[in-house]
């Protein structure tokens, strides 16, 4: 995004802050982009200096209007005009972050705890659809399609498995359907970690595509495989190596387990639970 265009929208808490300081510093107690302006001058002239001396520098020696000063650039980093192609530039970003904080830009987002390529993203989101209206095409958000498209990939690796498909005691071989589910809960957590960051407060909703699949991890998958899979593949390796069952079929091998009812219980109701979140997969993508 920097290297592309390098104008973002300014958080609104940092917003917040810069008008807060305008209006401190201001006789007239109010805030205008004219008063602002006046203010930024003021204040990379005479104490932007002992922030920054390179930005200093820069702003001393280039036109002010073109290093966003002027009203007009200023209400463009206040996302009130409605055009892709505005925003804030690094030294602007720095100069307000200094006038309201006394640090720059990276350091006020550290402090606030606001992720920069979150910021990124949504500017980058924002101009899209500013784009899209001018042009009078119909704007898909880029984040909005990543999820459909991270809900649609969860949701054919369940129906594709048994994991979306009802187990059928009399055929299905549990030792299949734990290597499924083994590969399942890998591809699933590749792809949570493979989404955009702008994406992240996707988890927050459990009815999310994000939420569903952070739960099937969490909630479904995991709590049986670690109370049954290890014992069960540690009783079958030797199970398989007993005389005594050389002719049986793995379908009647596996009945032959201690806690045999009790694993197939739990499989299934694992099962019936990962069919509802394909369900709910599929009603997210429609």
């Amino acid at each position: 995004m920097e290297k592309r265009d390098n104008k973002i929208f300014v958080h609104e808490q940092i917003l917040q802050k810069v008008q807060e300081v305008c209006e401190h510093l201001s006789e007239k107690k109010i805030f205008t982009y004219k008063e602002l302006s006046g203010q930024l001058q003021y204040f990379f002239s005479f104490e932007l200096k002992s922030y920054n001396k390179a930005l200093h520098f820069r702003y001393n020696n280039n036109n002010n209007s073109d290093k966003g000063l002027s009203t007009t650039t200023i209400s463009h980093a206040w996302k009130c005009e409605g055009k892709e192609t505005d925003g804030a530039t690094k030294d602007f970003r720095d100069l307000l972050c200094y006038f309201a904080f006394k640090m720059n830009w990276s350091e006020t987002l550290e402090f606030l705890k606001i992720n920069e390529e979150e910021e990124i993203q949504r500017t980058i989101e924002k101009k899209e659809e500013f784009k899209s209206q001018k042009e009078g095409i119909p704007y898909i958000s880029t984040v909005n399609s990543e999820i459909q498209k991270f809900a649609n990939n969860i949701y054919i690796e369940l129906i594709t498995r048994k994991a979306g498909i009802p187990i059928d005691e009399n055929n299905d071989v549990i030792e299949d359907i734990y290597n499924s589910w083994y590969k399942l809960f890998c591809i699933i957590r590749d792809e949570i970690k493979a989404l955009p960051i702008s994406c992240i407060k996707d988890q927050s909703n459990p009815e999310s595509a994000k939420g569903i699949a952070i739960k099937i991890l969490n909630d479904f998958l995991r709590p049986h495989l670690t109370e049954y899979q290890a014992r069960f593949r540690s009783w079958l390796e030797k199970a398989k190596q007993n005389q005594e069952f050389k002719n049986l079929t793995a379908q009647e091998l596996q009945q032959k387990y201690p806690d045999y009812k009790t694993l197939m219980k739990s499989l299934k109701e694992t099962n019936q639970m990962l069919i509802v979140s394909a369900k709910k997969l599929c009603e997210l993508i429609k």
